[in-house]
């Protein structure tokens, strides 16, 4: 972890860290504007290609993901879906979309994921139990870490 400096270990350091990322403001991504479509492969439970979520360079600090908010869905199924930094799977969480529940309104979910690196890009896959080139609309809610 070097989200208080390179080289700085310290219980200090690692408890500002903390103290800063927890009082960072939370952001979204995309911001004020339509979340970004993931695509699944044809076949069930097989992921599809990657969909590019945050581009490379666009925050440039120290960051992690703690919520992904599903904004859409195609089909009413149960979908799993993959984050990437870079090509490097960060995290991976689950979900139901069902029209029948709460009038087709979709989760928000919790999901853990390392701090990720400055510049890094985040990309997505997406798989679902009936396949059929399933698609999930989504952004991200994130903090960033600063340095002292």
């Amino acid at each position: 972890m070097t989200a208080y400096g390179a080289g700085k270990k310290s219980t200090f350091d690692y408890t500002y860290a903390g103290f800063q990322h927890i009082h960072a403001p939370a952001k979204v991504y995309p911001t004020l504007a339509n979340g970004v479509t993931v695509t699944g492969a044809a076949g069930a439970w097989t992921l599809g290609d990657y969909a590019e979520i945050i581009p490379a360079s666009t925050i440039t600090v120290p960051f992690d993901i703690h919520w992904i908010n599903v904004e859409d869905a195609s089909a009413n199924d149960v979908y799993e879906l993959v984050i990437y930094e870079g090509t490097t799977e960060r995290g991976r969480i689950r979900f139901v979309a069902d029209t029948s529940v709460f009038g087709g309104a979709l989760p928000s979910l919790p999901i853990q994921v390392p701090q990720l690196s400055a510049n890094s890009q985040i990309q997505a896959k997406l798989a679902s139990a009936g396949g059929g080139s399933d698609t999930a609309t989504i952004s991200v809610y994130y903090h960033e870490y600063t340095n002292p």
